[in-house]
């Protein structure tokens, strides 16, 4: 069963809409497949472990580790150990956006997400008591407020992203623990990628919207992830393909149209490049891997 974690989430929690706090192991099977994706998450692994994949690798949580999932990633949890038991705050990405400090810890993790890695942080056993102590705040009780309950969350989160921005400044030594305009620039690009990579598929789209020339957009994409704009805008057009292929009975054609493809040829043609195969091709070899 592929279970979203933030839909469990909020229909666990309807009164915390914005952030919502849930020990994963008392609501999902060892055999369930969690699925986290459109937010920030921040899951802190208590015990056990589980396997952790996104489009590119395979990787093993296990206790002590903190993984920092940002909302133009998609990763699945399956494989759970019996003991598996984790503690894992999910974001909404308008909601983060507002908090003055979310730029900090974001700019932790930004060389991670750049390089197509997922941020994962072993941390010692005094780091994760007291990240353990501090995520354990957000429980229902919060719904109970009425007055304050707005405020209450969002110093909770404030602290928190601080608290794991100083964490992870420990370990990333040659990164600033100041906000950079690049690092802000960075952080901005892929916010409006995430909402409009399906339409918008030119550098030129994204410069505008930040008020900066192509040119200088480049140049920062470059230099904190190595690759260019255009390959994080196809990147994420792929996955998105894959995805549909995979997981809908759309045609090709309606794939395309979706994606913001001119039309089914030239889809056909950025898929094979991608991939190597062409989008029924894929389709295919996906069925016939899910009947073996």
């Amino acid at each position: 069963m592929d279970v979203p974690f933030n839909e469990v989430m909020k229909s666990l929690s309807p009164g915390l809409v914005k952030t919502g706090c849930l020990q994963i192991e008392s609501s999902f099977s060892a055999y369930d497949t969690v699925t986290l994706e459109k937010g920030f998450f921040f899951l802190l692994v208590i015990n056990g472990t589980s396997s952790v994949n996104d489009i590119y690798h395979t990787y093993t949580l296990s206790a002590r580790q903190l993984l920092v999932v940002t909302p133009s990633v998609q990763v699945r949890l399956t494989g759970k150990s019996e003991d598996f038991r984790c503690i894992c705050l999910y974001i909404v990405p308008d909601y983060f956006d507002t908090l003055a400090v979310g730029q900090l810890a974001y700019n932790q993790v930004s060389s991670y997400i750049g390089n197509f890695r997922l941020p994962i942080f072993q941390l010692d056993k005094a780091q994760t008591e007291y990240l353990q102590k501090t995520m354990a705040l957000f429980t229902p009780q919060l719904e109970k407020m009425q007055l304050y309950q707005d405020g209450a969350i969002r110093h909770l989160c404030s602290f928190l992203l601080l608290q794991i921005a100083d964490i992870l400044y420990k370990k990333n030594r040659d990164t600033s623990g100041c906000v950079k305009r690049s690092s802000e620039i960075f952080r901005n690009f892929k916010r409006l990628l995430v909402h409009h990579y399906r339409e918008q598929h030119t550098i030129q789209f994204y410069a505008d919207q930040l008020n900066i020339s192509t040119t200088y957009l480049s140049r920062i994409v470059k230099h904190i992830t190595g690759r260019t704009v255009c390959f994080h805008i196809s990147e994420l057009l792929c996955a998105d393909a894959r995805k549909l292929l995979e997981c809908t009975d759309l045609d090709v054609k309606e794939i395309a149209d979706q994606l913001g493809f001119s039309d089914q040829s030239v889809f056909g043609k950025f898929f094979h490049r991608k991939t190597g195969i062409s989008p029924i091709r894929f389709r295919t070899q996906k069925d016939r891997s899910k009947n073996v």
